[in-house]
């Protein structure tokens, strides 16, 4: 097992992502598509539902939407975590160990990776937005600061990353092959932006560049530097340096 884990880290880039699974995984194919089910259910039913109960209405704003979202992601987390938890061949295929890079590497990676998704969308899309997930929060005061911070840097690299590259994206690798599992996993990742995030504020934000390149953009990189690392912790890390860049360039559009 360390041999083989030696040997994986000293191949080339291009060598190691077309390296298939090691293993199957010890859920389903279906089982993993039921994960990213409950994301998705748990994003534009069970989260819309407790905000409205929470702020006593149900007019759409966006501390409505981005509450929604907040809540949802992390009924998300909670019911990834329990549902894997309880067996450990699940919870030790999910990876959650720290990969071979080191962390504060990870981090800036992800920092690095955001900066030129905003650089390309934007530029592609002709102006500079924030991100659709907290679109509209610099209307909101302080909560609408506190609530985008929260679900760009915690909830969502967490929520995203475990169903998406911890859970689904092994098993499409294991089935499909894998370049064909990168390549579904993404997708199924823009499928589920498109439908949530960017529908929610549709006259807003550009379909191609905002509502499909994008989710494209995030979804693959992170497949990626889930099969280069081997660790689903090091996606998660990646991905709060990136929804911190997201963040940052969101307060220096508005000049918060």
């Amino acid at each position: 097992m360390n041999a083989d884990a030696n040997n994986r880290r000293d191949m080339s880039l291009r060598a190691r992502l077309s390296l298939p699974e090691r293993a199957a995984p010890p859920w389903s194919l279906l089982s993993a598509a039921l994960s990213a089910a409950v994301l998705f259910i748990c994003l534009i039913v069970a989260g819309p539902a407790l905000a409205s109960l929470l702020l006593g209405s149900q007019e759409i704003t966006a501390r409505l939407l981005m509450l929604s979202w907040a809540l949802g992601m992390g009924l998300s987390i909670v019911f990834t975590l329990v549902n894997r938890r309880s067996s450990p061949e699940s919870w030790a295929a999910m990876r959650l160990e720290a990969g071979h890079l080191p962390r504060p590497l990870v981090l800036l990676l992800g920092v690095a990776v955001a900066l030129a998704i905003d650089l390309v969308v934007n530029l592609g899309g002709g102006r500079f937005l924030p991100v659709p997930e907290i679109y509209g929060f610099q209307s909101q005061g302080g909560a609408g600061l506190v609530l985008a911070a929260l679900l760009l840097v915690l909830l969502q690299p967490l929520a995203e990353s475990l169903v998406f590259q911890a859970i689904l994206l092994p098993s499409l690798r294991w089935r499909l092959g894998a370049w064909p599992g990168v390549i579904a996993a993404s997708a199924l990742f823009v499928a589920l932006h498109l439908l949530v995030f960017w529908s929610a504020y549709a006259a807003a934000f550009d379909l191609f560049w905002h509502g499909l390149v994008y989710p494209w953009l995030i979804g693959l990189a992170f497949s990626l530097l889930r099969v280069y690392t081997g660790s689903s912790s090091a996606v998660i890390i990646a991905r709060m340096g990136a929804g911190l860049m997201f963040f940052l360039t969101a307060l220096a559009i508005f000049g918060a």
